[in-house]
């Protein structure tokens, strides 16, 4: 069994930080070492560029500067224009002699001035603009070594070596998805509302688990509002006792609330273990971590003392340590003694720990819902962080900032992923506890999923399958077929909505006293789906080849994507359309 991690918060900070950084440093390392980059080529091509852009940036300014001066004079020319009209007629006509003459300069200073620096400036920014794209096309050539080793899984690979307890697979097979669902019972795997964008699946200590991102469609309401103008008369008695027609008018608003599809997006941590197989809870963030002082947090712990001495209460015990209770509530939980056996006293101190961190870690910033055998962990930091994976990430053509950022990336993505998986790492049982399949070991079919499948569609983009007429955003939904071997097609099946504008006419009551129908325009939308088709070609040599016949692969995938072929290489498959 590899090494547990019960306080994770402190493992971070005392051993994974550091170690990752330094595994970081290795792999980037060992990248420049294989490209063979010359460093000093790339150093000088950069220095170049950069100071060409410092002159282009120059050149920026000096044209809006000189932009503003051709505001100043155009205005001059309308207000004397303004003037000319306003005092066409004048007989004494000094106006008229003052606007002309401040025309006139105004024009000279702007056709025999401004416009010629004007022009020039922006040739002299047009040409070294045209220079700096030659010269970073140079340094790109000179990058491409190092550019075309990035790979979808290197993140993986590096965090693996630094917590080895999680595992990553190279690819969301069918064998963990039905490990998933028929283990331990996950439902969220295939709602037709629901498209994965991308995921990753792999093991902790022996128990599986997906970091997932999913777009789903749920029929909301919109309002839409329009108006209506009316106007009428009415007699009324003046100062001279006289009747008068007056003139009304009023504007009348009006609403319309309609069906509309909306969707959302949602990263999430599935993770799958047979502790406490009966338990129930839903715990969402409360803001409280850190503020035992404060009226929310008492008026919380009040309020809990008050449900547990609720005796026709029975699924809800308080524990001794109410610090805990109150930040973490999940009072909703079903069963009391499966709750302690998870939450012991270590896993209480560690989780509180976390919770009140935003210097390390995020603090309390998810929610944690259990469902049986099924826990699931959506924190607040993965919801704006695409971990797509995508190696462009890490192209550039300056090496020292290529570095740079591999590091900062990196680092960042790792933090993110740590502390997404740390609320169950304060759970002692999750680790100790592993699965049947782990422990006495099993062929695993290495053949994708699904989900997989809906990702990849989802990295080539929803625009390649949606119907002509859809005006929404799309579910993708796939299906495979044509198995030969590695080799399969996948359909895809995006579900997206049309509309077809409609008026809907809104009585409301006038100050004339009348009804009047105010129009109101509305999107009714209909379901459409289109479709589309791609093939797959599953590499699953690559998961014991040797980094010879990796980066050889790795070689052959750039190569195909630089020839501007209508395929997609994604982590180990292949698709093309």
């Amino acid at each position: 069994m590899e090494q547990e991690i019960y306080d994770p918060l402190k493992e971070y900070i005392t051993v994974y930080k550091d170690r990752f950084m330094t595994i970081c440093k290795a792999t980037f390392a060992q990248l420049a070492d294989e490209a063979k980059v010359d460093e000093e080529a790339n150093w000088a091509t950069c220095k170049e560029i950069y100071s060409k852009e410092d002159i282009v940036s120059s050149l920026k300014d000096r044209l809006g500067r000189w932009h503003r001066v051709s505001v100043v004079l155009w205005t001059v020319v309308v207000i004397g224009a303004l003037i000319l009209m306003a005092n066409f007629s004048d007989p004494d006509g000094g106006q008229i002699a003052m606007a002309s003459i401040a025309i006139a300069a105004a024009l000279a200073i702007l056709y025999m001035k401004v416009k010629p620096m004007q022009k020039e400036l922006q040739g002299e920014h047009d040409r070294h603009q045209s220079v700096i794209d030659g010269l970073k096309s140079k340094a790109y050539t000179q990058m491409e070594p190092l550019n075309s080793l990035y790979d979808w899984d290197i993140l993986t690979r590096m965090i693996a070596k630094t917590v080895p307890m999680v595992k990553f697979d190279p690819y969301f097979t069918k064998q963990r998805l039905a490990d998933l669902v028929h283990v331990y019972g996950w439902m969220g795997s295939s709602s037709e509302n629901k498209s994965v964008i991308y995921s990753h699946s792999g093991l902790i200590n022996g128990n599986p688990f997906v970091i997932c991102r999913t777009r789903e469609m749920v029929m909301g309401l919109n309002t839409y509002y329009g108006e209506k103008t009316i106007h009428w008369t009415t007699k009324e008695r003046g100062s001279d006792g006289k009747y008068h027609t007056v003139q009304h008018s009023q504007t009348l608003r009006a609403s319309y609330t309609a069906p509309y599809p909306e969707y959302y997006e949602t990263s999430q941590l599935i993770y799958g273990n047979t502790a406490a197989p009966r338990l129930i809870f839903n715990r969402r963030q409360s803001g409280l971590a850190g503020k035992e002082d404060s009226r929310a947090f008492r008026q919380k712990r009040k309020e809990l003392r008050n449900k547990a001495r609720d005796l026709s209460n029975n699924d809800f015990a308080m524990m001794t340590n109410e610090e805990f209770e109150t930040i973490f509530d999940t009072s909703n939980r079903n069963d009391n003694q499966q709750y302690a056996l998870l939450f012991t006293p270590l896993a209480q101190e560690s989780m509180t720990r976390l919770l009140k961190d935003k210097e390390n870690g995020y603090g309390d910033d998810f929610d944690f819902d259990k469902n049986r055998m099924i826990n699931t962990i959506t924190p607040d930091h993965l919801q704006t962080l695409d971990l797509d994976m995508n190696p462009d990430l890490y192209r550039n053509f300056d090496y020292d900032e290529a570095e740079k950022r591999f590091y900062e990336i990196n680092a960042e993505y790792f933090r993110a992923i740590y502390f997404s998986l740390a609320p169950l790492l304060c759970i002692p049982m999750y680790q100790q506890i592993r699965s049947q399949k782990d422990i006495y070991g099993t062929d695993m079919q290495q053949h994708s999923c699904f989900l997989e499948h809906e990702s990849l569609a989802n990295f080539w983009g929803q625009e390649h399958f949606m119907a002509p007429n859809c005006v929404t955003n799309c579910i993708l939904k796939t299906k495979q077929t044509d198995i030969k071997g590695d080799d399969s097609t996948i359909k895809v099946y995006a579900h997206g909505h049309t509309s077809v504008r409609r008026v809907e006419y809104v009585t409301v009551h006038g100050d004339d006293g009348k009804n009047h129908r105010v129009p109101v325009y509305w999107d009714e939308y209909f379901p459409v789906t289109g479709t589309g088709q791609f093939h797959i070609r599953e590499d699953n040599t690559s998961l014991n080849e040797d980094a010879a016949s990796q980066h050889q692969r790795i070689d052959y995938i750039n190569k195909v994507l630089r020839e501007g072929k209508m395929q997609l290489y994604r982590r180990h498959i292949s698709s093309r359309r």
